[in-house]
């Protein structure tokens, strides 16, 4: 009797463990769908920031500028400058991938 019993635990034990473990233990981690970008302007002049012909940022001096949130995949990045793109401006394609990006203009 105290056998029967005695496996009864063992058995239910074994069941809640293995339906713990397929219930909650081995999900894959979600994979992150976005980046972050950090536009860095080389130049004298005030520069209006551009990403996918969006404007971001106006009047801006050289520096380094955040965007956040950037959905994975190429993207067109500008610096034109405040009086025209005949003044200054610079452009480039590049793939943004989960975490930090960094991008260069030289206006």
């Amino acid at each position: 009797m105290k056998k029967n019993v005695l496996l009864k635990g063992i058995f239910l034990l074994v069941v809640v463990s293995i339906l713990a473990i397929g219930f909650t233990g081995c999900s894959p981690m979600p994979y992150p769908t976005t980046g972050t970008v950090y536009l860095v302007v080389s130049g004298s002049y005030y520069y209006d920031l551009y990403m996918d012909y969006n404007q971001y940022f106006n009047d801006r001096l050289q520096g380094t500028y955040v965007i956040n949130n950037v959905s994975i995949g190429n993207h067109f990045f500008e610096a034109v400058d405040y009086w025209g793109w005949t003044w200054g401006y610079d452009s480039v394609t590049q793939y943004i991938s989960p975490g930090a990006n960094y991008v260069y203009l030289y206006p």
